[in-house]
């Protein structure tokens, strides 16, 4: 097929001329040049594409201008910044070299380095270690491997037999992607002042918390504390600054674990959970590939021919992959839930089609076969009365096979000793996990020991869409004790007080969470816990069990609840605060209902809630968001109570501005009078200053833009880059490859634009990652090219600026668009080596308006 470019135009073209005297100037040729000729190479892969240069008018036709056009994504040498993929999948975006070869193609030069971490073979790769004078591509180092170059996205495709590919697991990160981040100081912060005036009575009270950090490398120091102050008319004021913790922490990617220094927390996934100062070294799971973490069971099988094998989840497909001939083994399944088995099916190359069934249950502590997980924690326990006791805890699980994963652990401290074992059975009838856990105490020159037995269950019964999420019984005899009771009756017994807590003398414990789906009549669910003590404690109950529906676009719920509890509060108290209990019944109705059409149409809301022996309240809220960026939220609420209360009615509002979330309430009632404000933001001191965002997350990022003050961040709770060209990317995933992008549309500055928009990064646990985007800043040129002693430019040539980069082609009608980097300079065209073949245009914007979005000149071209 030929595409045919007419390159003059006549007067009777004067649709042509119209277009050629436009903006779409640059457009058109591009549409022409790079979108037309993949589109049509998708239509046909056999199809041949062809510029005929015998197509132009005058002297171009002889001069082949646009010959070089004549294969699709054709470019010109040079080094350009590219995202390469390998398989399909992505590897790394960095600046290659691209180079013409022996048969004139252009292609891109892969070292040796560039290809072993793409997961190339070494023994594969034919050129040596040394080999850096010579400029090769893919296809001359590697046998059977090709590459396709996107050049309209930049993107580089390496094609690379699977045999000569070193396996990894789904989701793998390099370790050379892992970006430590830039040294920083940061804080977040969140404050609130609630003021209400009832009965003649004002009481005030503000709060600040503060979350703030310190990262040196991989070093990361972090700080909580927070500031309250309370005013009241019946009382003398008070404030309080309290530091809730201090730390630093630092990841160990190398025994995939994260070492913490400071105040910290004990898992509390085998032993009860402590806080403490001290020492803590545990696995961080989220240093694997995300097909590793979690539960998921080993597939074996074998194949007799090159097969596909798909694996079933409750009827959907969660895995496909090809296998050669013989034993496969597929140990890299995302984990997707904790119930329903496996179902596998091997198609084979002759159409033979065989399956088989792997059960697939688990409970929290199930660990895939071949992974473990070590915690150990040590230090002064926190929080506990004012004990400082010292303690030590070390904790080993273990995944043995898809059906049993092992547990094991030991917690000492002064006249404390407990041991635990125990595992879990995973099997076509459920996921089993037992443990047990023996304890020694010294309580006043007195030793007490016993025993504390759990059991875990979870299942999910298919054909009836029952899934009982997990069941846990625990049984303590009368001389366990828990090592937090252990020093929380010290420290009472020590200040003659009491100790409570939910574990002190408790014999049973039950617990059980049941949802059942009714198809499209809707779904029930149940959640509830019991627990029975020693020492005339009352038995502590509370469940719920609810049902939900949703017919078009109504939804609407029905829930019934029960609270029961035995002794409150909990920790070391005076006689005079045990509260014996109280129980409460509670029934409740609520509805929704959207108030017009459309994704954005505000909510309306209703619903009654009666306590049994008690109040009947009636609610009822609209609530919906304003703005194109719905960035303004808004709720207004009004309620009635039966009990005297009468009625009220209330507001609140929440704007999220690129730098602070600010928000406001108000409400009256019967007596009283309420209003309030809260504001939530974070602040990032860097090399480049401060720079000022919504919040902060862990693991965040910190945009480098210069000129673009505007562009918004995508997916960024509304930041955008700020007059010195920065921008916070509020929260990254660590571990992962994170897409980061700029939207162009916000830019204030119309003499700039981002040459780039999109990036990707991978960060540890807690860095701050600096993304720099490349941007371009000057002012945009639609340039007539005046035509003089008949030496009409040709199509296609490049057009150079002062620093020999291309800034642009030469298109129809002897138009050029550029953006020129100053208000006066130079632009170069070319469209050969000799000084015949070149010419100069010189422009100067001095005196125009300076707020155009496009300046049209007309210039001569010089020739050189």
């Amino acid at each position: 097929m030929k595409i045919k470019i007419p390159h003059n135009f006549s007067k009777s073209d004067q649709w042509m001329v119209k277009v050629g005297r436009t903006f779409g100037q640059l457009k058109a040729l591009a549409a022409v040049l790079w979108l037309l000729v993949p589109q049509a190479y998708a239509e046909t892969a056999s199809s041949q594409f062809e510029f005929d240069d015998s197509m132009l008018v005058g002297s171009a036709k002889e001069q082949k201008s646009i010959a070089r056009f004549n294969q699709a994504n054709a470019i010109e040498p040079g080094t350009y910044q590219v995202d390469v993929f390998i398989n399909g999948n992505f590897l790394f975006r960095q600046s290659l070299v691209f180079a013409a070869g022996e048969e004139g193609t252009v292609a891109a030069c892969l070292s040796r380095e560039n290809m072993v971490d793409a997961g190339i073979f070494p023994a594969a790769i034919k050129a040596k270690a040394d080999d850096t004078a010579t400029c090769l591509n893919l296809e001359k180092q590697v046998e059977g491997a090709s590459s396709r170059f996107d050049f309209a996205r930049l993107r580089l495709d390496l094609y690379v037999p699977q045999a000569l590919m070193q396996r990894e697991a789904r989701g793998s990160v390099s370790a050379n992607d892992l970006s430590v981040g830039e040294t920083v100081a940061f804080a977040n912060y969140d404050t609130n002042y609630y003021r209400t005036q009832a009965s003649g009575n004002t009481t005030e009270s503000t709060y600040l918390g503060l979350n703030s950090g310190l990262n040196l490398g991989l070093w990361q120091f972090r700080q909580q504390s927070t500031f309250t102050r309370y005013n009241s008319d019946t009382s003398p004021s008070s404030s309080q600054w309290s530091s809730v913790r201090n730390y630093v922490q630092r990841p160990l990617p190398s025994i995939g674990s994260q070492l913490t220094l400071g105040d910290s927390f004990t898992a509390g996934s085998l032993f009860s959970s402590l806080g403490f100062r001290g020492v803590q070294l545990e696995t961080d799971d989220r240093m694997l590939p995300e097909s590793q973490r979690g539960y998921a069971p080993t597939i074996r099988g074998v194949a007799s021919t090159t097969a596909k094998v798909s694996v079933r989840q409750s009827g959907v497909q969660i895995y496909q992959t090809t296998v050669a001939p013989g034993a496969f083994v597929i140990d890299d399944l995302y984990p997707t839930s904790f119930q329903g088995d496996l179902v596998v099916e091997i198609l084979e190359a002759d159409g033979r089609v065989s399956s088989f069934t792997v059960p697939f249950s688990a409970v929290s502590d199930s660990i895939r076969p071949g992974h473990s997980r070590v915690s150990f924690s040590g230090g002064q326990v926190r929080n506990i009365g004012n004990s400082d006791a010292l303690f030590t805890d070390l904790t080993y699980q273990a995944g043995l096979t898809n059906a049993i994963t092992a547990n094991t652990g030991v917690r000492i401290s002064d006249g404390y000793q407990a041991f635990l074992g125990g595992a879990v059975l995973a099997s076509q009838y459920g996921a089993l996990g037992v443990n047990a856990t023996y304890s020694r105490a010294d309580m006043w020159g007195k030793n007490l020991d016993g025993w504390r037995v759990g059991a875990t269950y979870s299942r999910t019964f298919t054909p009836t869409a029952t899934t009982l999420a997990l069941a846990g019984y625990r049984y303590s005899t009368q001389g366990y004790r828990d090592l937090s009771d252990v020093l929380g009756l010290r420290e009472a017994s020590s200040s003659d007080e009491v100790w409570l807590s939910n574990t002190y003398q408790q014999s049973n414990q039950f617990i059980a969470t049941v949802s059942q789906s009714l198809g499209k009549y809707g779904q029930v669910y149940f959640s509830g816990s019991t627990s029975t003590y020693r020492g005339g404690r009352g038995r502590d109950t509370q469940y719920q069990m609810a049902y939900s529906h949703s017919y078009n676009s109504i939804s609407y719920n029905l829930s019934l609840g029960r609270q029961q509890t035995g002794r409150t509060p909990t920790g070391v108290v005076s006689e005079g605060e045990v509260n014996q209990g109280h129980t409460q019944n509670v029934i409740m109705f609520s509805v929704s209902v959207p108030w017009g059409a459309g994704g954005r149409s505000p909510l309306v809301s209703a619903g009654v809630t009666h306590e049994t022996g008690g109040n009947t309240n009636y609610q009822t809220a609209l609530a919906g968001t304003l703005g194109e960026d719905q960035s303004l939220s808004y709720t207004v609420n009004g309620a009635f109570n039966s009990g005297g209360e009468g009625a009220s009615l209330g507001a609140n509002v929440t704007k999220q501005l690129p730098v602070v979330t600010v928000g406001g309430s108000f409400s009256q009632g019967r007596n009283y009078t309420q209003g309030g404000a809260n504001a939530r933001g974070a602040a990032v001191l860097h090399s480049g200053g401060v720079t000022f965002g919504p919040y902060l997350g862990e693991t965040f990022g910190l945009i480098e833009a210069e000129g673009v003050k505007g562009a918004e961040v995508m997916n960024g709770i509304g930041a955008r880059v700020n007059r010195f060209g920065y921008a916070i990317v509020p929260s990254l995933v660590p571990y992962r490859y994170n897409d980061i992008s700029l939207d162009a549309k916000g830019i204030e500055n119309s003499s700039a634009e981002l040459t780039e928009n999109q990036q990707r990064v991978a960060p540890y646990a807690g860095s701050a990652v600096k993304v720099r985007f490349k941007t371009l800043e000057g002012y945009p040129l639609l340039i007539k090219v005046r035509e003089e002693q008949n030496n009409s430019l040709l199509l296609g040539s490049n057009v150079y600026d002062s620093n020999n980069i291309v800034v642009g082609l030469v298109g129809q009608g002897n138009q050029i668009y550029a953006r020129a980097s100053g208000m006066q300079g130079q632009l170069h065209v070319k469209w050969g080596e000799s000084a015949s073949e070149q010419c100069t245009l010189s422009y100067d914007l001095r005196g125009q308006d300076m707020q155009q979005s496009l300046y049209r000149l007309e210039l001569p071209c010089i020739s050189q």
